[in-house]
């Protein structure tokens, strides 16, 4: 039988959409072994077995209009992926690891049959990668790309080794790979193994160069970010007592009350009249930048605790600079968990927190089906590794905006208020290109913040002595209101605002609407 999971809805056992049409492909990919240690937990009141690659492919498949190509990277992208690596490198995973050895005198060294050490200048640090990122950048400077025998020449020539030993691993004869060395030296325009590996030494050392940029760059800028936000917004950072750089967007009036909003996992467009709205209300709106937002630099832990305690530092760090007196909190989206820890850490310093749109189901209920982040929520509860390359995956459909466009609109489709912020977005070259720079730079941020939907306890927010109120968005079609309310009155105590014009996503008019209803319930 190639059914191999359901979904519960309403008691129900119904199988997943498109999941007998990519049950075989799956199979034939090889997917459905795909281990993990991860320990599995009930999901939705019912017990289910550990996610497997098997059950990725359909969601791929239906979110984004996966074909086969895509299919077969996703397989090849989750055997190259052991653990949650350092940063992504384009479409890569890059993993850092400390030498105490001396520097190797060989450019390359060789890890496993997949991936490559190549060491920093120093040696004290390298930097592992899947082989495939080395042989892009030796074939971006050729004529006709080096074939797969040709590389492995490279390759095995460059990590130090002999024609003959080359060949004695390939399992060929020494004859052949010489002819396949030939090859390479003329592709390469070179005549002797010397140049060869001396060719190699450079490539290296310019993918070196890049990463290692990419490793030491802090989040103290915003870079190129700075050309999508609009006039009358103040990029800003903050000194940390531990000597880190917070970076904050500031804006409304500098003597106007202070108001804290905490982003979502995908930073929002900020328009020109979000900023006269601040100004129209009096509110000087502090938004500080989750670490590994809108920057591609390594965090020196993967987990989200580590993560959460980074944020929540920042965000007490930007409240002492501004702010003297407690602040009230706006929490966006997936920023409830940073809201409540914030408020727990530092009680005089949250006034009351307002949850927007609040992805509350943390995969504990039924969510719409076809919502992707649902999926990805319930792999972090059973299988992390495949659900962080899962997210990387997708974050690559940005590349690819008429297909990133399609996919967004089918998760947020029958919702009116969505479909004119999805409107706005994709029919402006500026406001799509603010997109694309938005998810591909947050990749790490992004997948913190869906684990912060596991660890987020609920309990810990209804605890908390200071007001809470929670929003929602009429039009929402992610979230159930039902659900809501039960929750809203377990943690405040009170129902849901709920805003007519709203959908999910809370950027633009929707924004600026449920803005002006919070700041209304703020004491004169």
């Amino acid at each position: 039988m190639w059914i191999k999971r359901s979904l519960v809805r309403d008691q129900e056992v119904v199988p997943p959409p498109l999941f007998r049409a990519h049950a075989r492909l799956a199979w034939s990919y090889g997917l459905s072994d795909v281990a993990s240690d991860a320990t599995l937990l009930p999901i939705w009141g019912c017990g289910m077995k550990q996610l497997s690659g098997m059950d990725a492919l359909p969601v791929l498949a239906d979110a984004l209009d996966e074909g086969h190509a895509g299919l077969v990277a996703f397989s090849d992208k989750l055997r190259a992926v052991d653990d949650v690596p350092s940063f992504w490198f384009d479409d890569a995973p890059v993993w850092v690891v400390d030498r105490e050895d001396t520097l190797d005198p060989w450019p390359v060294q060789a890890v496993g049959s997949r991936k490559i050490a190549l060491a920093c200048a120093t040696g004290t640090r390298a930097f592992i990668l899947p082989a495939e990122v080395f042989r892009a950048h030796v074939s971006a400077h050729l004529s006709a790309p080096l074939s797969d025998a040709e590389h492995q020449v490279l390759l095995d020539l460059a990590c130090g080794l002999s024609v003959d030993e080359s060949a004695a691993r390939a399992g060929v004869a020494v004859s052949t790979r010489r002819k396949q060395l030939q090859g390479t030296f003329r592709k390469l325009a070179v005549d002797t193994q010397a140049a060869m590996v001396g060719l190699a030494g450079q490539v290296a050392h310019r993918l070196v160069a890049r990463l290692s940029a990419l490793h030491r760059s802090g989040d103290a800028g915003f870079g190129p970010y700075r050309a999508f936000l609009p006039a009358g917004v103040r990029c800003a950072a903050v000194e940390r007592g531990d000597g880190a750089t917070v970076r904050y967007l500031d804006m409304g009036p500098v003597s106007g009350r202070v108001v804290m909003v905490l982003h979502p996992m995908v930073f929002p467009d900020i328009h020109a009249e979000d900023v006269a709205l601040f100004h129209e209300l009096g509110l000087r709106a502090i938004w500080p930048v989750r670490p590994r937002c809108l920057s591609q630099s390594a965090l020196k832990s993967g987990t989200w605790q580590d993560h959460c305690d980074a944020a929540v530092a920042d965000c007490a760090a930007v409240l002492e600079a501004v702010s003297a007196a407690p602040v009230p909190v706006v929490a966006l989206v997936s920023s409830g968990g940073y809201a409540t820890t914030l408020a727990a850490r530092h009680p005089h310093s949250v006034a009351q927190i307002d949850f927007v749109s609040t992805c509350y189901s943390a995969g504990r209920t039924r969510t719409r089906d076809g919502y992707f982040g649902d999926f990805l929520v319930r792999a972090l509860r059973q299988n992390g590794r495949m659900a962080m390359v899962f997210a990387q995956h997708l974050s690559g459909a940005v590349f690819d905006l008429p297909r990133l466009e399609r996919t967004v609109r089918r998760i947020f489709r029958g919702s009116a208020a969505d479909k004119v912020v999805l409107d706005s977005v994709f029919s402006d070259a500026q406001k799509a290109a603010r997109l694309k720079y938005a998810v591909r730079q947050s990749i790490g941020s992004i997948r913190h913040d869906y684990l912060g939907q596991v660890h987020f306890d609920w309990d810990d927010a209804r605890r908390l002595p200071v007001t809470k109120q929670f929003w929602h968005g009429a039009q929402d079609r992610v979230h159930d209101l039902e659900d809501l309310t039960r929750l809203a009155d377990y943690v405040s105590g009170r129902p849901p605002q709920v805003m007519a014009e709203m959908g999910h996503l809370t950027e633009g008019a929707s924004l600026r609407s449920v803005l002006r209803a919070i700041a209304g319930t703020y004491p004169i």
